[in-house]
């Protein structure tokens, strides 16, 4: 698809803009506190930033993905999405939006189709975006396995050897608090690599709820006008 035609289409849907980013957050250094167990200690991670994920809102990339899968999908002949371009050529005109509804379909009969086949064609694009639903679900499945299942297992096992070195003669002190920061670094990916996951989570949520609805809407009002 060409980024002229994907624009031309993405206009036939109406697409917040997305918010600016918010500013980074410093926090001042401090000392790293730890967990005491008998005579052995396991370091805390520090807190930086926030532990919740920043809020959904739609993503021009997610958008992208979304709008493909449709196009590629395309169906044959006068459908919704052709019904969708004439609600969008006719939104110049000075009409309300049940006239531009019955005039779009009255568009949409001229030229062979009906209330039943735009509604089935519709139903039939926002099930094309449940099955890209399923991919992104089943990807972010794969980036949790890849960029946390590991580091859980590594942090257990830095903690055992923490404990075990504090138990060894002084000499051995410095390659304790080797591994402890090691166990820190851990932690902190694993604190940025959940927030960065759960934050594009809500982001493909945002943008695939803003499409999805605008799409059920059209049905909604489609079968309230069209009775």
């Amino acid at each position: 698809m060409s980024n002229g035609f994907l624009n031309d289409f993405k206009a036939l849907f109406i697409v917040p803009e997305e918010g600016t980013k918010p500013a980074a957050t410093t926090t001042a250094k401090s000392t790293t506190p730890s967990t005491t167990t008998g005579n052995t200690s396991v370091p805390t991670p520090k807190e930086v930033g926030s532990d919740t994920p920043s809020p959904g809102k739609v993503n021009d990339k997610f958008l992208n993905v979304l709008f493909t899968a449709i196009e590629k999908s395309n169906q044959e002949g006068f459908d919704y999405l052709e019904f969708r371009n004439s609600l969008h050529s006719l939104k110049e005109m000075n009409m309300d939006e049940m006239t531009r509804f019955k005039s779009a379909m009255a568009m949409a009969k001229s030229m062979g189709a009906s209330l039943q086949t735009i509604v089935a064609s519709g139903q039939f694009y926002l099930q094309v975006l449940k099955t890209e639903q399923g991919k992104f679900d089943e990807a972010m499945k794969n980036q949790r396995a890849q960029q946390i299942g590991n580091k859980e297992q590594q942090m257990q096992d830095f903690s055992n050897a923490i404990k075990a070195k504090e138990e060894e003669i002084k000499k051995m002190q410095q390659e304790i608090e080797q591994t402890k920061q090691k166990y820190l670094e851990l932690a902190q990916q694993i604190k940025d690599a959940t927030l960065h996951i759960e934050s594009t989570k809500n982001d493909f949520v945002a943008s695939y709820e803003s499409l999805a609805g605008q799409i059920q809407g059209d049905l909604n009002k489609i079968q309230e006008y069209m009775k």
